[in-house]
């Protein structure tokens, strides 16, 4: 798997990353925990296994439990504030990146968009997926 998809960073570039191979699921997320994390109605998650994912920089931690019970930990970059990708204490092994702190993202296409009973009227997502009100449940293990 030395496939590149694509490098990505931080706004101030001391954080960067390398992905390699395809992403194993992507969405769109309402809820709220998202909208506050990127201060718009949604966050764009592409999701790889861990050996999928080379980061160079220092991040820093924020760990909180979102709404299904799980940590979820989101890691940013101490200088800028960028929020480059977070896990799920409940999915070891998965990150899931930030899709607009990739260089490139033409390749993001989200299987569905996640939370919609928190998405604000002024955000327009797609509805040519699978819009769900909450969380649906995961993809079979690969």
């Amino acid at each position: 798997m030395s496939d590149i998809l694509t490098t990505g960073q931080c706004l101030c570039g001391n954080v960067t990353y390398t992905l390699k191979g395809e992403p194993i699921r992507m969405m769109q997320c309402h809820c709220k925990d998202c909208q506050r994390a990127t201060g718009t109605g949604h966050l764009n998650n592409a999701f790889f296994k861990e050996e999928q994912f080379e980061l160079q920089g220092q991040v820093k931690a924020h760990e909180q439990t979102a709404a299904s019970g799980n940590t979820n930990i989101r890691y940013f970059c101490p200088e800028c504030g960028s929020r480059i990708y977070n896990e799920i204490a409940a999915r070891k092994g998965i990150v899931g990146i930030a899709v607009g702190t990739a260089d490139n993202n033409e390749w993001f296409e989200p299987a569905g968009v996640i939370f919609c009973k928190d998405r604000p009227s002024w955000d327009l997502t797609t509805s040519e997926v699978p819009n769900f009100d909450e969380m649906p449940p995961p993809p079979p293990k690969q």
